[in-house]
């Protein structure tokens, strides 16, 4: 299936084609312009499937206020004043500290639903990139065809959707853009209702490295996520997990009451599968893996983990912790974003 790309961009856009034509993209590229009611009506004749913009588009021109954030706040806008078609924005830059401020800050940057450098797009992370465009298309075809049907977007039970969601996607918020947005960064890129692979390994004590890894991913295959994005990231409903845990493993308590050797015995016993035990630092103290280490990315128990205090979460999303290793392989990070009591524990492995 053929995907419909505009591209605006103030310099050649042949490596943008390039990336996308392997693909069966089709490829319009625009020059940029300071008369934005232009380039409002070439998006509009083009009619793309997705938007992708440079950052900056003044560069080298003497165009002063054509700009990525600028097409992009006045498509929102249409789209909401004049209901403008809905379709993804992704936003590029040679800068690494611009796209990090778009995927941190979408209070004040409710704008593009995807950032990337240019670098990663073209060259490090080309396929990747590619396929969270497609993945974003999708997601917003889907949200349309379902008419915002929160089960039916993330393709699961209403009763296993934590009820706050709702307060957030509901019928009152009938923006596609929203919708999206708010899965992709809360509910897909973060852990408590999907866990990754990850952190996967570390709930049920598996090492990803044990030949029958693969085999189990297959026994819990009822529990793989399989809503928008799921094409772009591998996913499990942790509720169903406990579910599989209770009845499959016929046990009566839950995961998070055994260490990683126990959970591993009784997975192998229940299913016939040669699973090994995962390992992690030699620095924790228990092996009742519950999250992985945000830097490391090793196996942790939180109550050997050093809790982050950057983000604000959301009633459904787990926390994120730092192992000792972790924070001692980056203080001058890490010491900022912890408490002052953790900060002075610290001290006694400097």
């Amino acid at each position: 299936m053929a995907y419909k790309i505009l591209y605006i961009e103030d310099l050649e856009a042949e490596t943008r084609n390039l990336t996308f034509e392997r693909e069966n993209f089709n490829i319009t590229s625009l020059p940029p312009s300071d008369n934005i009611d232009l380039i409002i009506n070439d998006i509009k004749t083009v009619n793309p499937d997705l938007v992708l913009l440079d950052y900056i588009l003044t560069e080298g021109s003497n165009l002063k206020y054509c700009n990525a954030p600028s097409i992009a706040s006045t498509l929102r806008s249409l789209t909401a004043v004049e209901g403008l078609k809905e379709r993804p924005i992704v936003l590029m830059s040679n800068k690494d500290n611009i796209v990090n401020s778009y995927r941190k800050d979408y209070t004040s940057h409710d704008l593009f639903d995807y950032a990337i450098t240019k670098d990663n797009a073209t060259k490090k992370y080309t396929q990747k990139f590619i396929n969270k465009c497609i993945a974003f298309v999708k997601a917003y075809r889907k949200i349309l065809e379902v008419k915002f049907d929160l089960p039916k977007i993330l393709e699961i039970e209403e009763n296993l959707i934590h009820s706050k969601l709702f307060i957030y996607l509901n019928d009152s918020n009938q923006s596609v853009y929203e919708y999206s947005r708010f899965i992709f960064e809360h509910v897909i890129r973060c852990s408590g209702l999907l866990i990754g692979e990850d952190i996967l390994s570390a709930r049920l004590g598996v090492s990803k490295e044990s030949n029958n890894w693969v085999k189990l991913i297959e026994e819990i295959s009822d529990c793989k996520y399989k809503g928008v994005f799921s094409e772009v990231y591998n996913r499990w409903w942790m509720s169903k997990i406990d579910n599989w845990w209770m009845l499959k493993i016929d046990e009566k308590y839950s995961l998070r009451h055994f260490n990683a050797e126990e959970r591993v015995k009784k997975i192998n016993e229940k299913t016939g599968l040669d699973l090994n035990v995962v390992t992690s630092s030699d620095k924790n103290l228990s092996s009742n893996y519950w999250t992985i280490c945000k830097h490391t990315k090793l196996p942790l128990d939180p109550f050997d983990g050093i809790e982050l205090l950057e983000e604000d979460f959301k009633p459904w999303q787990d926390k994120d912790y730092i192992s000792i290793d972790g924070y001692l392989d980056d203080i001058d990070i890490y010491s900022k974003i912890i408490s002052d009591l953790d900060r002075k524990e610290m001290r006694k492995y400097l």
